[in-house]
């Protein structure tokens, strides 16, 4: 296997940690919006350890936090959807790969997946961008081979791992398709 190759698979790259502190607010015109911007891992994981949302506040991050929900017109106690702080892990090896004029300019896959809703069976979809080369279609040409190991491989984290949009567990993957988004 190529060292490119290798970098695309992850098998050979450098991990570096990104932490992010952001705020999300509504705007009159009913619209979300963010702001937000690295921190150190130090404070984004104090923030995060704090016991309530006083303690949090009193953070640095929980000051860069308030800070810039007062640059806003949103206040302080209604006016914003949520804080978020957490991390990234940046592959600092990434190259895009070669382009490949044949394909669509949105290559993503499309995965739907069976979940619940207040006890109430319903279906999802998430979007994975990048159409991997080498994972088995089925005869159709849109449908990816949900028994191929790479899929197999994702359905089985997927299950085991992934929250839905309603905080509940992700039952089963229905279908893997090519979609042009």
């Amino acid at each position: 296997m190529s060292l490119s190759a290798q970098r695309r698979r992850g098998v050979i790259m450098a991990q570096v940690p990104k932490y992010t502190a952001a705020v999300q607010l509504g705007d009159s015109a009913h619209r979300f919006g963010s702001a937000s911007v690295f921190v150190n891992a130090a404070d984004a994981k104090a923030y995060v350890a704090a016991a309530d949302a006083t303690a949090r506040l009193a953070t640095d991050v929980g000051v860069l936090l308030a800070a810039t929900l007062a640059m806003t017109d949103a206040n302080g106690t209604s006016g914003w959807k949520r804080f978020a702080v957490g991390s990234d892990f940046i592959n600092d090896a990434f190259a895009f790969p070669a382009l490949v004029p044949a394909k669509y300019l949105s290559n993503h896959y499309k995965v739907t997946y069976n979940t619940t809703n207040a006890g109430f069976p319903t279906v999802e979809s998430i979007y994975i961008p990048i159409h991997a080369a080498g994972v088995a279609m089925e005869s159709n040409g849109v449908n990816v081979d949900l028994t191929d190991t790479i899929p197999a491989a994702y359905i089985a984290a997927l299950v085991a791992t992934g929250i839905s949009s309603y905080n509940t567990a992700i039952l089963s993957v229905i279908e893997i398709t090519v979609n042009d988004v």
